[in-house]
């Protein structure tokens, strides 16, 4: 399915114009593998976005899981209302998962969602450490999946994700598991939120203001990514605790060296060098 392309589960549209531009899971095989990996981080609460006919909310609920199955589009939800007689433990929210209120209380993801608002639908559940969300088992592009698991991280809002969660491609899914197949690869990506995250939640914001300001080129030479907060000797001691040399790209640092970066900054730069402190990173 091309990136650019929104489906009606996206839009709201009925789809009855191009029920063709669902790619739903036909394969059991495939809706098992993903609740053996849900097991793994249970939570009461799992959100399906993008339920479509119900392939993965109801074994969900068959499981003991309490579903909040979302989908904006009026065709599956009326076909996936009339499948609720038949199971307990779902609520149906017909819905734009992206303008929806969360759970307050902490939720999981078991989802096959829309490829068209991947980003925007982890950016939803993860920009924010406020928001309760503790773990996924995800259906998405392959590319997608290798970009947001891919080392160094070289995007600010990925990396921000990274130092709260673990992100892990679990495997890739042949389209031959989806009808109408799709014209991509797709894989099962796996999040974990981290027992101890690597930046503080309450320091997201700060920390989101200097990655998003250090990694706007990441091929720059860390000591002139980092040159506008830190003055000349801190920089001397920050490379020599990250064991690098001040000529390296900016992008190749791994999350606890952009942790100790972070640390260094907080404990030893003047608070009004510091950078403006954002939410996250867009790019």
């Amino acid at each position: 399915m091309p990136k650019n392309k929104p489906t009606s589960r996206q839009t709201g549209r009925s789809a009855h114009a191009n029920f063709s531009g669902q790619h739903l899971i036909r394969d059991k095989s495939l809706v098992r593998r993903m609740i053996e990996l849900a097991r793994l981080s249970p939570q009461p609460l799992v959100l399906d976005i993008g339920a479509g006919a119900g392939a993965l909310t109801i074994p969900l609920a068959q499981e003991g899981w309490r579903v909040l199955a979302i989908e904006n589009d009026p065709l599956f939800a009326r076909k996936l209302r009339g499948k609720l007689v038949e199971a307990e433990g779902i609520r149906l929210a017909e819905a734009d998962f992206l303008e929806m209120p969360l759970p307050r209380k902490p939720f999981g993801v078991v989802a096959n969602i829309p490829f068209a608002i991947t980003t925007a639908v982890l950016g939803r559940l993860m920009d924010h450490p406020a928001v309760p969300f503790r773990h996924g088992v995800l259906i998405i592009e392959l590319g997608a999946a290798r970009r947001f698991t891919a080392d160094p991280v070289t995007q600010a809002r990925i990396l921000g994700w990274r130092m709260q969660f673990d992100l892990k491609l679990a495997e890739p899914v042949p389209p031959d598991r989806f009808s109408p197949p799709p014209r991509v690869q797709c894989a099962i990506l796996t999040v974990r939120r981290k027992k101890e995250p690597l930046v503080r939640p309450s320091d997201h914001a700060r920390f989101m203001g200097l990655v998003t300001q250090a990694l706007r080129v990441p091929a720059a030479p860390l000591y002139g990514a980092l040159g506008p907060w830190f003055t000349p000797a801190q920089l001397k001691h920050l490379v020599k605790l990250l064991r690098v040399d001040r000529s390296v790209p900016v992008g190749v640092l791994n999350e606890r060296q952009w942790a100790a970066v972070f640390e260094t900054m907080i404990r030893y730069v003047e608070p009004y060098r510091w950078p403006k402190a954002c939410g996250s990173s867009r790019r």
